[in-house]
Parts: structure tokens; sequence; C-alpha cells
């Protein structure tokens, strides 16, 4: 990959970060298609049995006012009472039935809805993982956590209710007009001049609806990132460390008025567009009143026929005045939908190899293990952070990394372990360039320790096989004996089912960092890649890692960032790093003779302070 297609990789990425704040318009039209492509066509024959059975609902419905119909025009002006009970009876079973198939339909549209949800969710959850480090770097943890929640969750509302309505409403609409027209055209004309009315609502408070919607889940975004940030253990400990609670609780109660006012105005749209709705639902039956009036008078039209048409206005403009609130909702839905599809739409900048190399162990024995090939990367600007890196790590050597802080060290170990890819040069891992080789395949080989640790919220023993579930009791025994873990989890209250609490606080950064060490132990890595891994033990943990660490390295590649004397002094090849390019590179005894910048790190860093504190 060139310097070029790297970079416009990750500039991509920046600007799908910028969208999941600052997305486009919604495309009604756009949106609603990639709806029913990715998500419901899923769903096609549960879909169209749902449909079947919002048909039949509503033509169990359109059957009662038949029913009035026959009873006052023919039933009681004939005094047929056996037909009048018959008619009664009708009028009663009728409407359980319809109620009977709703319950129906509704259990299998809640089914559907939580099935898509749960896809979605799905989606979400595996293009995360997909994404690189810059978009963890760049997002909020909240906001990320609130395209899972707020807006996943409130779909729900769209695919059970809205969806299913705007069918229902369609189909009642549609029966409806085709019955009254069968049985009185002229009262039916009549009857449907206020339909085309609902329509002005429609298109004005729809788009004032998706408006509404996007600045409440925005806010809610907000909120939950917030909450995320503050009210997490290490949050709390900065909060109340520097006496913040104050300016929390008033930037809480900013975010806090937003999403109040912003659901104000979505709940006041509902209610002026129900105002409107209802204005026009009422001239419809005047008009049918008034001529229908007429023509009962004139005796054109029985009373019967009158009273079924009026039966007939609820159900057309009580549909009607839904859909027109479905369709507003619809639109504020599209709104969650929008925001869903912008976070799927994020570039991946680390592609899966297509097709992938698969390491061959028998094959690549003789080969250095690991090789940076004029290696140079860049993260989100044409700044270079490393020029033209070149090194050979070979079987079996420890390769520290030495240099000042921000030289470039950590960038050398993330491209090793593909957190990034350069945008020029090559990886090779085993002689095959590592953009070619499967994921799976890396991680099976490589350990990585870092300096920022962290444990999950579960047992030590969960931690330990996090990287290997299915060790054995005894190689997890071994594992901890090697990380000097046995005094540790001995004076644990559970032991190894001990809970560390959230990221590990319940115990010291030293007990972490074995915790940590232990984990890269059990997968008996061939590459062990250590990012200032024991920086935070004291002396007597150095001393008691130390040795465990020297067994570890026998027989593996190490390439450690060194703070520690010890293992510069153990290394086969020191790396000096500064401004992004090796400077220097040798042995110790080498580089100090040489007297350039590793001897003056040697000095300032090293000679001052006693060895086992280094």
């Amino acid at each position: 990959m060139g310097m070029h297609g790297g970079m416009r990789g990750i500039w991509q990425q920046q600007r799908g970060l910028a969208q999941l704040n600052n997305g486009p318009p919604v495309n009604v039209k756009q949106t609603l298609k990639r709806v029913w492509r990715t998500t419901i066509v899923n769903y096609r024959l549960p879909l169209f049995l749902g449909l079947g059975l919002v048909a039949v609902g509503v033509l169990l419905g359109l059957i009662p006012p038949l029913l009035l119909r026959t009873l006052i025009d023919r039933a009681i002006p004939q005094h047929r009472y056996r037909l009048v009970l018959l008619l009664a009876a009708g009028m009663l079973l009728f409407p359980i039935a319809s109620s009977l198939v709703s319950i129906g339909q509704n259990y299998l549209n809640t089914v559907i809805a939580q099935k898509i949800m749960s896809d979605l969710r799905h989606r979400l959850f595996e293009h995360a993982q997909k994404l690189g480090l810059d978009f963890f770097t760049w997002s909020r943890s909240g906001e990320i956590h609130s395209r899972f929640l707020n807006d996943v969750g409130g779909l729900q509302q769209v695919l059970v209710n809205t969806l299913t309505g705007t069918l229902s409403s369609l189909l009642t609409v549609i029966f409806t007009m085709i019955t009254m027209l069968v049985i009185n055209w002229r009262l039916a004309l009549v009857s449907a001049i206020a339909l085309p009315s609902f329509a002005f609502p429609v298109l004005y408070f729809g788009r004032r609806r998706y408006d509404a919607v996007k600045k409440t889940q925005e806010a809610l975004s907000q909120m939950t990132a917030l909450l995320e940030e503050t009210l997490s253990l290490s949050g709390a400990i900065v909060v109340k460390s520097f006496g913040t609670q104050p300016r929390e609780l008033e930037r809480f109660e900013a975010i806090n008025a937003s999403v109040k006012t912003a659901q104000i105005q979505q709940t006041l749209v509902g209610q002026w567009l129900s105002l409107v709705v209802n204005g026009l639902s009422a001239f419809g039956p005047a008009l049918l009143y008034g001529y229908g009036g007429y023509l009962a008078i004139t005796h054109k039209v029985a009373i019967g026929t009158i009273v079924a048409f009026a039966a007939y206005l609820t159900q057309l403009y009580a549909p009607a005045s839904s859909l027109a609130g479905i369709n507003a909702a619809l639109l504020g839905g599209l709104a969650l939908f929008d925001r869903v599809f912008q976070f799927l739409d994020i570039p991946i900048n680390i592609p899966a190899p297509d097709p992938a190399v698969s390491l061959n162990l028998v094959r690549i024995e003789g080969r250095p293990i690991v090789q940076f090939d004029q290696v140079s990367f860049s993260y989100h600007s044409s700044t270079r952070v490393l020029h033209d890196i070149n090194f050979i790590a070979e079987p079996g050597q420890l390769l520290a990394l030495v240099g000042p802080s921000g030289a470039g060290k950590t960038t050398i170990l993330s491209l090793l372990a593909r957190f990034y890819d350069p945008t020029e040069g090559r990886i090779l891992l085993f002689g095959n360039d590592l953009r070619q080789i499967a994921d799976q395949e890396v991680r099976h080989i490589m350990s990585l320790v870092t300096q920022e640790l962290f444990l999950f919220h579960a047992p030590v023993k969960a931690n330990i096989i996090y990287g290997s579930p299915d060790a054995s009791q005894q190689q997890i025994e071994a594992a901890i004996e090697a990380a000097q873990l046995q005094d540790v989890i001995s004076n644990l209250p559970h032991g190894l089912e001990t809970i560390v609490g959230e990221r590990g606080y319940r115990l010291s950064g030293g007990e972490k960092q074995r915790i940590a060490i232990a984990r890269a132990i059990l997968r008996d890595p061939q590459l062990l890649l250590l990012d200032e891994a024991t920086s935070s033990l004291d002396s007597h943990s150095e001393r008691l890692i130390q040795a465990a660490l020297d067994r570890l390295f026998a027989g593996r590649t190490v390439i450690a960032i060194a703070h520690r004397l010890s293992t510069i002094l153990a290394a086969d090849q020191i790396l000096v790093v500064n401004q992004g390019k090796i400077v220097e590179r040798g042995r110790h005894s080498e580089l100090l003779a040489r007297g350039g910048l590793y001897q003056r790190l040697y000095q300032e860093q090293f000679e001052s302070i006693p060895t086992a504190s280094l």
C-alpha cells in the first residue's frame, strides 16, 4: 500500500467519525430502500404472513357496519326477530375474531422486529471490532454505546407499530373506500372529499418530526458519553480527586436540558399534528350527515345506509389520521436508521486479506521471523511518525527498542501487531507481507503485553485464560508460577475466582501486570511484544518476575520497549529510535563505546538510578 492509499483510508475514517454526530439530511427514498434491502428483505415470508393477517383483520372490521345496515333497513322494519339476534351475534363475534387476528399479527411483528434489532446490533458490534484503533482514539465510548442502546432500541417502535400501522391503515382506507363505493358511490365521494387534505400535515409535520427525533438522539448520545466518562471507576476517581463535581453537574444539566427541550419539541409536533388531523376528521361527517340527510328525506337512501356510512367514516378517517401520524413517526424512525447506517458506513482501514496467506511453520523455518522493510507511517496528516524503518528480528532473538518519549517505539509495536498498516513499505512475518496473512494466524503466534493494561471485571482466572480459553489447569498453574503470582492469588479472598473489579482496580499495578504477563505466557507465543511490560513493578516484584521472563524469552523472538537495564543488557540487538527514525543499532557495549544518543540516554536514565528500580 502506498502512502497516499493508506492516508486516504485514514481520512475516510475521520470523515466517517464526523458523520456520527453531523450526518447529512435524510434522503427518505434512499433510506427506505436501504432499510428494505439490508434488514426487512431477510424476513419476507413472515412479513407477507403478517400482511395477510392485516388484510384479514381489515376485512373482518368491514363486516359489522354491513350487519348494522341490514339490522336497521331490513330486520327491524320486517319484525324478523331471529335475524335481529343473528345480526347482533355477528356484531359480537366479528370484532372478537378481528381482535384475535390482531393479537397474532402483533406477536409476529414483535418477533420480526426483535430479530431485525438483534441483527443490527450484531452488525454494529462486528463492524466496530473491524475498525482500526484510530476510530476508538477519536470516538467517545458513550457515543458508540448510544448506537447500540438508544438508536437500535428506538427502532422497535418504528418496526412494530409504525410499519405495521402503515400497512394496516393503507389497507383499511383502500378496502373501506371500495366498500363505500359499492354501497353508494355518491355518498362515498362526498365522504372522501376531506381525504386529500390529510397529505399537507403529513409533509409538514413529518419533516419536523424527523428533525426533533434526530436532535433527541444526539442529545441522548452526548448524555450517554458523559455518564460513561464521569460515572466509570476511573472517571469518578479523577472527578473526586480534583473536586470538579459542580462542574460536571453543570455539564450534565446543560445536556439534560437539551434532552428535555428536544423531547418536548418531539411531543409537541405530534400534538399539533393530532389537532390538525382531528379538525379535518370532523369535516367529513358533517358533509355526510348534511347530504345524507337530504337523500334520506327525499327517500333516495335508506337510514341504515347512512348509519353504515357513519360507521365506515370512523374506520376511514381514523386510519387516515393514523396514517398521517405514522408517516411522521416513520420519518422520525428514519433518523434512527440513518444514525445506525452512518456507523456501519465508517470505512475499515485495516482490510482483511483476500485471499489470505496461510503460515506453514514447516516452510518458514530459517526465515527471519520479523522484517521491517522501509516502513513509514503517518496517523492523521501528511506528517510522518516513522521514517524508513528497517530491521530484522531472527528467531530466538531479544530486540530492544530504546529512545526518548514520543520517538515512535510504541508505534512500531502497533504496526507489528497490525493495529495500523504502514503508509509506505512492508512488514514481513516469516517472509510474508503481514497484510496478506489471516488475522487469526497472526494472533496465534504473537502475544502483546502493553503499557496500558486492561483487565476485565471478571475473576482472576478468566482474565488469565482470556487469550487461551481451552488451557488446561496444569497449563494455567504453570503460567501462574512463571509470572510469580502464587502469593498474590493465595492472599485473595476467593483465590482464582476473585473478581478483580473494573479494570482490575482491586489489584496493585504490579499485580495487574503480572496477570497480563501470565496471560501472555499461557499463549505460548513464538513472537512476544512487550511495551514497557514491567514498568509498574516494584523492586521486589521485578526481581521475582525477571527470572520468569528470562525463561519465557528462551526459544522465542522478543521485541521489547526497554525501560529496564536488565532487558537492555540481555538484548541481542538494540534499536535506538529518535523522531521516528532508527538512528543507532547494535549491542549495549557497542553503542556505549560509540558515544552517540544511546550513551546520553543511558547516562540520563540508567546510571543515576539503581539497577533494581530500572
